[in-house]
Parts: structure tokens; C-alpha cells; sequence
């Protein structure tokens, strides 16, 4: 794998620095001697605030925090004045609540992103703005999906990142922003959304309540829907090799490998010591997807990047996670 770029006194903005990902990306910048700024509007409440508790006790150098939202241009554009990087990580992350919020979504996902675009385009430091998008931009497109194929986003959550991503690119082509992004395809591990599937089943499983898995019923038979699961640590260093190219360029984060969510269900019954539960089958929403399964080639070619953390160890790391922070009330199917 290629080596991370220096980040040693790198000034370096977070946005959604209290959340999942970007929680474990700025304990990694700190680690590697950055600057770190976070910027979050702590959205998720006790969730954000107890990652936040979390960067502090594990990290030796201490991020600053600004409380504020990425849809005030004016903070935006304070923050990012004088940095070296911007990674754009706030953003609404459900695509099932994204149906019932559309305009939410485009608000936050997209002038939220230019913002912090228009903000790097008038600051002297020019940093590099490197935008968190997903894979639900290929929406049911035939997997594996490839970088370079048309996109085709199913709902207003894979809408609204491939509006972002456009805008990325206007951006380096018509005013030079370096705007180097990524994919992300199903991070887990610690901290992992309340609104994950991971989540809710540990929650539920804990309770002693059998795990729901959607897929797809084709009349008696049920196929569980399957995706490229990839460690959240495997994910935070693959964005901070993206940090390191210049350009408009994007890359696939996964392990170009299948697990069903079922399987992910049953791993979480495994590690609590609860097989016997048993299993409820649904059926998916009418925008998802059965299938979603990354082409890794170009991130391995390019960057020497490979997500080999098995899928068996990033539940075990939630789980053990879990069961130390204790219980999650957020972490329930909300439509």
C-alpha cells in the first residue's frame, strides 16, 4: 500500500467531525500530527457528543471544535479560510429517511457542499476539498459497480451526492479547487450510525428480539440483500490517500466482496451468545437496492489500497464497542 501522505502541522477541517466516519478520521489526522479543526452541527445529540469524549480520551493532541452548520455560509467560509484540507463529511446520512425529507436533503447534501466548495474557491490557502460521497449514487445499477459508469441514483439521498459530486467537479474545472473524493461503501465498525442495520440488530438482539432483514421475496423464497461491508478504519485510510492526489478524481472505498445482511444478523447473534433467536424477513423499499458490490481495481491500482479487514472482525469491533458505551435508544428502523 502506497504511504499516507505527511499530514504533520497540516491545518485540516473535518465536517462532521462528531459522526461515524469522521469521528475516526480526525483520532487518525491527529495521530499523524495534524491540525484538526471539527465542524458539526452534533445533529445526533448524545451520539455526536459521546464520539467527541471519545476523540479526546484516545487522541494525545486535542482537535478544536466549532459548533455550527454547514448551511451557514458565512462560519464556513471562517473555518476553512487558511487550511491545507478540507475533508466534507456532513451530510443527512439516511437514505430511507431521505424519502420523507427530500428537500432536507438537498439543502444540507448539496448546499452544503458548495459552501464549503465557494468557501475553498475564495480562501488564499486553496486547500484540497475532499467530499465523502456513496455508493448509493449507482442506485440499482448491475454490480460491481465501476467509477466510470453512468450514474443512476434510486430516491433524493443518492440524488442529492450526485448533485455533490457534479459540483465538485465544476468546481476544479472552472476555479482549480482540487476536489479528489470517494465512494464509501458501507463503513462499520465503532461508532457505526444509529441507523445502520449493524446497529439496530445489536440493539435488538440485546433485547432478546429477533434482528429484521430486508431483501427480496420471490414468491416462498427469500433473498437477503447483500452489500460490500468495509471497516471504517480500512475506509479512513483510503480517504486520507485520496487527500494526497490533486484534480478531480474518484474512487470505490470497499473490499469488492459480498456479505448478505443476513449473514451480518447472525454474526452480531453469534457474538452475543444468542443464535436461537431466530430471524424476521421483510421487504426491501422500493428504492433499494438487492445488490451493492464495489470494482476496487482503481483504488488498488492507483492508490495501493485494500480493505482487508474481514467482515467477521469489523461486527466483532462494533459489538464489543456496544457492549461497552451500553445502550443506543436511536438505533431503531424509523420508516
Amino acid at each position: 500500500m502506497k504511504k499516507i501522505p505527511s499530514y504533520k502541522n497540516a491545518k485540516v477541517l473535518v465536517t462532521g467531525g462528531a459522526g461515524f466516519i469522521g469521528s475516526h478520521l480526525v483520532e487518525a489526522l491527529l495521530a499523524k500530527g495534524a491540525k484538526v479543526t471539527i465542524y458539526d452541527n452534533m445533529m445526533r445529540g448524545e451520539e455526536s457528543f459521546r464520539n467527541l469524549k471519545e476523540i479526546f480520551e484516545n487522541s494525545r493532541r486535542k482537535p478544536e471544535v466549532v459548533v455550527a452548520d454547514v448551511l451557514d455560509f458565512e462560519k464556513v467560509k471562517k473555518h476553512v479560510a487558511g487550511k491545507d484540507y478540507v475533508f466534507h463529511l456532513a451530510a443527512l446520512p439516511s437514505h430511507r429517511l431521505a424519502l420523507h425529507q427530500p428537500r432536507q436533503y438537498a439543502l444540507v447534501d448539496i448546499i452544503g457542499t458548495v459552501n464549503v466548495l465557494e468557501a475553498a474557491r475564495l480562501t488564499k490557502s486553496k486547500p484540497k476539498v475532499i467530499l465523502a460521497s456513496s455508493n448509493k449514487v449507482y442506485g440499482k445499477s448491475k454490480p460491481p459497480f465501476k467509477e466510470d459508469m453512468p450514474l443512476a441514483p434510486e430516491g433524493p439521498y443518492g440524488q442529492a451526492k450526485k448533485t455533490a459530486e457534479e459540483m465538485c467537479y465544476q468546481y476544479n474545472k472552472y476555479y482549480g479547487v482540487d476536489t479528489p473524493f470517494v465512494r464509501f461503501h458501507h463503513a462499520i465498525g465503532p461508532r457505526c450510525q444509529p441507523d445502520l442495520a449493524l446497529s439496530i440488530f445489536t440493539e435488538r438482539v440485546i433485547q432478546g428480539k429477533k434482528p429484521i432483514v430486508h431483501g427480496h421475496f420471490e414468491g416462498k423464497k427469500f433473498i437477503s440483500c447483500a452489500a460490500d461491508f468495509t471497516n471504517v478504519f480500512d475506509a479512513v485510510r483510503g480517504i486520507m490517500l485520496v487527500a494526497g492526489l490533486k484534480g478531480y478524481q474518484v474512487f470505490n472505498l470497499g473490499t469488492g466482496k459480498l456479505t448478505t445482511v443476513e449473514q451480518i444478523a447472525r454474526l452480531v447473534m453469534k457474538y452475543l451468545d444468542k443464535e436461537d433467536l431466530g430471524i424476521e424477513y421483510r421487504e426491501m423499499l422500493p428504492h433499494e437496492s438487492l445488490v451493492h458490490l464495489a470494482d476496487i481495481s482503481k483504488a488498488k491500482k492507483v492508490l495501493g489500497f485494500e480493505a482487508k479487514t474481514p467482515v467477521e472482525e469489523s461486527v466483532r469491533q462494533y459489538v464489543e464497542w456496544r457492549l461497552r458505551v451500553g445502550p443506543r435508544p436511536s438505533a431503531v428502523y424509523r420508516v
